[in-house]
């Protein structure tokens, strides 16, 4: 896995639930679903901007491993709102956990919801600017400086989801397009400018995810 991205974890098998999950963080799911085997791939079609794909428009992989719903998401976001993380978690009934790494910039951070915060541990440009709630048990070893190498990653695989499922030869990842409200205001405003962490507390809905009909297969039903 890339060194610069963000993990969100939603407990259990929320798959038929992601319109109302992404609902939670203002991102309006467009029906566009692929499915990607292999890192290459994944990187391919969650970059942005995608060729062909409008620009107001970003991709998220998504992998249930029988624990966690894994969402991969490449904007850095998600885990940052820590309103919106806990009202996923207070609207399933589920604890949510994500990780953020880049280590170019110096950020690491570890955050768990259940559903009002229950940890945040957030360092950047190599500082600690959050240090909420009592370390987790996960934590128990990793060093200042190891949270900034990979100490994320090894967090999110001792609380039960490895990221190098992602790239396991048996993995069906699917790849969800949907509409992002802030990319759709820097593109109307005529600049492809986009600054990760953007989202605010205060963000208003600028649209709701579309019903979903259960007498039918569900769009994400590919398999």
């Amino acid at each position: 896995m890339s060194a610069n991205h963000s993990l969100v974890l939603v407990e259990g098998d929320i798959v038929d639930m992601l319109p109302e999950v992404f609902d939670c963080f203002d991102l309006r799911v467009t029906g566009s679903t692929e499915i990607a085997k292999g890192l290459g791939e994944i990187w391919d079609l969650t970059n942005w901007p995608r060729r062909g794909k409008p620009r107001h428009h970003v991709h998220k992989a998504i992998l249930f491993n029988g624990t966690w719903t894994a969402i991969l998401d490449r904007e850095m976001n998600m885990i940052l709102n820590e309103e919106q993380c806990a009202e996923c978690a207070r609207r399933l009934q589920v604890r949510v956990f994500g990780y953020i790494a880049e280590s170019i910039s110096g950020t690491a951070g570890i955050f768990l919801f259940s559903p009002d915060k229950i940890r945040a541990l957030n360092i950047q440009n190599n500082e600690v600017i959050e240090d909420y709630g009592e370390p987790l048990e996960q934590e128990e070893g990793i060093s200042f400086e190891r949270m900034l190498q990979d100490g994320p990653m090894r967090v999110s695989r001792r609380m039960g989801f490895s990221d190098s499922l992602f790239a396991h030869p048996s993995s069906k990842v699917m790849i969800v397009g949907m509409e992002d409200p802030i990319r759709s205001r820097t593109v109307a405003a005529g600049t492809s400018t986009y600054i990760t962490g953007l989202v605010t507390k205060n963000s208003a809905k600028v649209s709701q995810a579309p019903p979903v009909d259960r007498r039918e297969k569900p769009w994400w039903k590919l398999w």
